[in-house]
This record gives C-alpha cells, sequence and structure tokens, in this order.
C-alpha cells in the first residue's frame, strides 16, 4: 500500500513541475523558478541522507517542485490561466479566504495571516484541485517559509523533520542562484556556511537557524518571531557559545560573493541544472 502510494506520489511530481513549466514559461522569473524548485529538491534529498532521515525522498521531491508553485502567477481576473481544467488563482487573498474548510482541516483556519499567501495558496491547491492530503506534504509546503510553531510542536517527528529540510533546502537553493546565477548582493554564502568552504562539514542546526534570520528579513511579524527563537534556542542546545542578540547583520553587509561550486554538482547554471533528473544525483541514495 506504501509503495503504491509512493509511486503515486512521483507520478504527481512530474505533474507539479510540469504544472509550475505551463505557469512561468515566457516568463522572466522562468529560468530562475524552475533552477530553484529543483536545486532545493536536490538539496533536500542531500540534507535527507546526511541526516539518514525516515523522511521520504518521493515526497521531499515533490513538496520541493509543488512549494513556489504560486510564488508569482501570471495573468488577472479577467484572463486567469486554466491548467488541465482548473482555474489557477490569481487573487491570492480571495483564494485563501475562499477556502477556509480546507484550512481548517490543518488547524491553520487562524493562522493563514501569520505566514506569506504562496505556501498557503499552493497548500490549499495541491490538496483540493490535485487531491494530494497527506499532512507529511501539506504542512511542509505551507511552512517552508515560516512554520507556526505553535502548531509545529503537535506534529510528527517526521513532519517536523520534513519542515525543516525544506526550509533549509529553499534557502540554500535560492541563496546559491543569487550567487551564481543573478549575481546579486547576499549577506553570506549559506551553501558555505553548512558544508563547508571544502564542502566537509555539516552544520544542520546553524543552517536552520540563518535559513529561519533570512526568511525573518524578508517577513518581520510574531510568529515570524517565536520561528526564529525557536530555532535559536535549538541552535543553543548544540552550540552554548551562541549569543541571544542575533542579527543577520553579524554577516556584514550585502555584497556579491565570488562564484564557486556548491555542495550540489550543477554542472554549471541554466538548461543543464533545468533538465537534470534522478540519475544526475549520484551523491543521494533514493528509494526504490
Amino acid at each position: 500500500m506504501f509503495m503504491n502510494f509512493i509511486k503515486h506520489i512521483h507520478s504527481e511530481g512530474s505533474v507539479v513541475n510540469s504544472l509550475n513549466d505551463f505557469i512561468y514559461k515566457g516568463t522572466e522569473r522562468y529560468e530562475y523558478h524552475m533552477n530553484h524548485i529543483h536545486l532545493t529538491r536536490s538539496y533536500a534529498l542531500l540534507l535527507n541522507k546526511k541526516l539518514r532521515s525516515s523522511v521520504s525522498p518521493k515526497k521531499l521531491e515533490y513538496i520541493s517542485l509543488a512549494h513556489d508553485t504560486f510564488k508569482k502567477v501570471p495573468g488577472d481576473d479577467k484572463s486567469p490561466l486554466v491548467w488541465k481544467g482548473h482555474t489557477l488563482p490569481v487573487d491570492s487573498n480571495i483564494y485563501i479566504r475562499s477556502n477556509m474548510e480546507t484550512l481548517e482541516t490543518y488547524n491553520m483556519d487562524e493562522h493563514f495571516n501569520s505566514i506569506e499567501n504562496h505556501p498557503v495558496v499552493a497548500a490549499i491547491f495541491i490538496a483540493k484541485e490535485l487531491g494530494i492530503t497527506d499532512p507529511e506534504i501539506i504542512y511542509p509546503i505551507m511552512f517552508h517559509s515560516c512554520p507556526i510553531i505553535s502548531i509545529y510542536k503537535t506534529l510528527s517527528e517526521t513532519i517536523q523533520n520534513t519542515i525543516d529540510i525544506i526550509m533549509l533546502a529553499d534557502k540554500l537553493s535560492s541563496n546559491y542562484l543569487k550567487i551564481n546565477m543573478r549575481e546579486t548582493k547576499v549577506r553570506l554564502d549559506l551553501d558555505r556556511l553548512v558544508f563547508g568552504k571544502d564542502k566537509n562539514e555539516f552544520n544542520y542546526s546553524l543552517g536552520l537557524f540563518v535559513a529561519r534570520l533570512l526568511g525573518h528579513e524578508d517577513s518581520i511579524n510574531y510568529e515570524s518571531m517565536i520561528s526564529t527563537d525557536h530555532y535559536y534556542m535549538r541552535l543553543t542546545e548544540v552550540n552554548k557559545l551562541i549569543q541571544k542578540k542575533y542579527s543577520l547583520k553579524s554577516f556584514g553587509d550585502y555584497m556579491k560573493w565570488p562564484k564557486r561550486p556548491g555542495v550540489i554538482p550543477t554542472s554549471g547554471i541554466g538548461v543543464k541544472l533545468l533538465h537534470r533528473n534522478r540519475k544526475d544525483d549520484k551523491h543521494v541514495k533514493e528509494e526504490s
């Protein structure tokens, strides 16, 4: 039964990948977006392997491909995109408020305003339109930018681990692409912080905390502060030298970092990365 479900998730992963391709093809975000979701997938699988986690690689793949699907959807109310009979949400606020019953299923009906809209929209669409209602998939999609800690603490260890892996993988991917593809200024090289200059380190708790700091810098609100404090306390459990007065400013000003190969063998940024598949991930042991 479980293997049939996993095969279904793999098939649906191809579907959600095609959905992303449909939404963003022809837009200026296309190359960056598709690189980002696939690089997130590769980072997630690598983190899972290093942690020797019981999280399903197939589910991590699906979540990675789905998490940013509705971040910047083109179109408007008068001409929304229609994909395989599904009218894609344009106004995220209206879409969320029209699907409160779905949010109630995951105890998110009173918390949806506390995090960014696009993860909530993606989770609703995946559950309602594509029929993927597994909490091990829905919560990590919703919480990939900012976990609601009061709910996070009630979830199973597997779901918590999945949320953590996706949160860090998402930030590793976006940070790497900003440095090596967009050549924009950032405060730090997150790949180097987590895996070391020579790729021989694994600073997971520190990586989670810094990933949350990066997310907190983008969206400062009460739940974001609670979430950041949670990962700070988690880090201090393994490193008592960490100071309470934490700030991204400790890493210095924004600057252009030198391009460098990350821990994921991307073979260059661009089309080659867009069309990578499982057999390219020789560093990751996946489920058969």
